[in-house]
């Protein structure tokens, strides 16, 4: 379905340049927003939490983010009205890896030392407490917190030893490694194994006013997600094009570790859900629980 004139949009991301943005630049590369009659712009809101309050202010009608700033703002009000619409591909956190210094062999080796994150408000600001709590650390005294924003995706920190740890995605990992930066723990699966991670959000008016713009976004979003999956070769020379070099042999790694366990289909896990609000309640995160299912919207995902 070609349009001549397309409608101008701006999807809202928390980051950039991770593998959750690979979908996005192979559907505007291949012109399947275009073929929507739509002229996708990307805005970058670093962190989860600035993200939902620009959602909250209105600026905003889609995004991309993670569950924790989410449901941390429909908590406290801040994006009260946010509907989750699909999955991103990085459904579950076996894409989110805990990463730490090359001479770090235990955790409790944190003690004293700084963590970063995107914001302390964002995805890994909360798994890092979750994660540093079952590791018998306190996450309050026991870390400092380095806010990276804007920096997020760069290994400064962890290159140059001013920062022993992260929670970190592709392909940011495995040049991580190559480098000898860092070494990748486990991912962050293995504390919580079911756990319903990235998703596609927008605001409630939205999903009610412009259900049709809404289904046509989903569409060209889900099948840059498929193209990618079906054709690697065709990712990788993508990304080999980008303004930010790769490594060829860095972004196989990255590939290979990533593409297989994608969500190709945009269904979102509710029991993961419900355990994600479980967790964000459990380290503090939300004052009390949230009903899973009025924070969902699919009818974007229908067939057709």
């Amino acid at each position: 379905m070609t349009n001549t004139r397309r409608v101008p949009f701006t999807w809202g991301h928390a980051n950039h340049g991770g593998q959750h943005d690979w979908p996005f630049l192979m559907a505007l590369d291949r012109g399947f927003f275009a073929d929507r009659g739509i002229d996708l712009t990307i805005r970058v809101v670093p962190g989860g939490d600035a993200l939902a309050k620009a959602m909250g202010r209105g600026e905003i009608d889609l995004c991309r983010m993670g569950t924790p700033p989410f449901l941390q703002a429909i908590g406290n009000g801040s994006f009260a009205d946010g509907r989750i619409v699909a999955s991103s591909v990085i459904g579950n956190l076996d894409h989110f890896l805990l990463v730490v210094r090359p001479e770090i062999t235990d955790l409790a080796q944190l003690r004293g030392r700084t963590v970063g994150v995107l914001s302390k408000g964002s995805c890994d600001g909360h798994l890092m407490r979750m994660l540093l709590t079952r590791a018998g650390l306190d996450p309050e005294r026991d870390v400092r917190y380095h806010e990276l924003w804007s920096q997020y995706e760069t290994l400064d920190g962890m290159a140059s030893g001013e920062l022993s740890a992260q929670l970190m995605v592709e392909p940011l990992v495995a040049q991580g490694e190559a480098t000898g930066a860092l070494r990748v723990v486990e991912p962050a699966s293995v504390a919580e194994p079911h756990f319903q991670w990235g998703l596609l959000v927008a605001r409630a008016a939205f999903v009610e006013q412009q259900p049709d713009l809404l289904r046509r976004l989903l569409r060209a979003y889900l099948r840059g997600v498929r193209y990618c999956v079906e054709h690697p070769a065709a990712l990788r020379a993508l990304l080999l094009r980008q303004p930010v070099a790769h490594d060829p042999a860095v972004l196989d790694r990255a590939l290979t570790r990533t593409l297989p366990i994608w969500n190709t289909t945009g269904a979102v896990d509710v029991p993961g859900l419900r355990r994600a609000i479980e967790m964000m309640v459990e380290i503090g995160s939300l004052a009390a629980p949230l009903d899973a299912s009025t924070l969902i919207d699919l009818r974007g995902l229908d067939a057709g």
